[in-house]
C-alpha cells in the first residue's frame, strides 16, 4: 500500500553570496547610512528554512495521506525528531573565508511530500524526522536578522528513509534584508 507524507508550513527562502570585505568597506565609506544599498553581489546561491519555530509550535502540520479521503493530521511536535546542530559556515555552502555573507530573502509557505509503499498499515511512532537546525550570527551592525535557519533533512519510517517526492513553496510578501554578516566572528 502506498503512503504519503506531507509537511506543510511557513519558513523562509534565504538568497546568499559572498562579498569581499574591502568592498564592504568602500561602500560604507561611500555613504555611511546606505552602504548595503550600494553594493553589487554576485551569483546567489539559496537556502530553506523551515522557520524558525519548527519544533517550538503546533503550526507545522504533518498530513499522513493513505488516499484522497484517508489524511491524519498531526502537528510536527507530535512525530518523533532527530535535531543536529551545525555551525553556519556549513550551512551557507561553499564557505569563503575573508568574505561577509550577503544575505537576502523572503518567507514562504512550503510543502515537502515524501512517499512510500513497503509497509501494509502506517505507525506513527515510527516516523522520524531529521531536522538540521543552525543558529545564525547577528549582523556586521550588531543586529539579529534571523535566530535560526531550521532545515528538514530527510524522514524515516521504522529507520528506513522515505524518498522525497516533491518539495512546493511559494513566497508571501514581506523581503527579508539585504543585510551582512561575519561568519567567522
Amino acid at each position: 500500500m502506498k503512503f504519503n507524507i506531507e509537511i506543510k508550513g511557513f519558513g523562509q527562502r534565504i538568497f546568499y553570496s559572498y562579498i569581499e570585505k574591502e568592498m564592504v568597506r568602500e561602500a560604507r565609506e561611500a555613504n555611511r547610512e546606505r552602504y548595503i544599498d550600494y553594493i553589487f553581489h554576485g551569483a546567489d546561491n539559496n537556502l530553506h528554512s523551515s522557520g524558525e519555530d519548527l519544533l517550538e509550535s503546533n503550526r507545522p502540520v504533518v498530513y499522513i495521506i493513505v488516499n484522497e479521503r484517508e489524511k491524519l493530521r498531526v502537528s510536527l511536535n507530535k512525530i518523533n525528531c532527530e535535531v543536529k546542530s551545525h555551525p553556519a559556515k556549513k550551512i551557507f555552502q561553499p564557505f569563503v573565508k575573508n568574505n561577509l555573507l550577503y544575505c537576502f530573502g523572503y518567507n514562504e509557505e512550503y510543502i515537502h511530500t515524501y512517499s512510500f509503499s513497503d509497509v501494509e498499515e502506517i505507525d506513527i511512532d515510527k516516523i522520524t524526522a531529521r531536522i538540521i537546525e543552525t543558529d545564525i550570527p547577528k549582523t556586521i551592525e550588531n543586529n539579529i536578522w534571523m535566530q535560526k535557519v531550521i532545515h528538514i533533512e530527510s524522514m524515516l519510517y521504522d529507520g528506513k528513509e522515505i524518498k522525497r517526492e516533491e518539495f512546493l513553496s511559494r513566497p508571501m510578501g514581506n523581503v527579508l534584508g539585504p543585510v551582512l554578516i561575519d561568519l567567522e566572528v
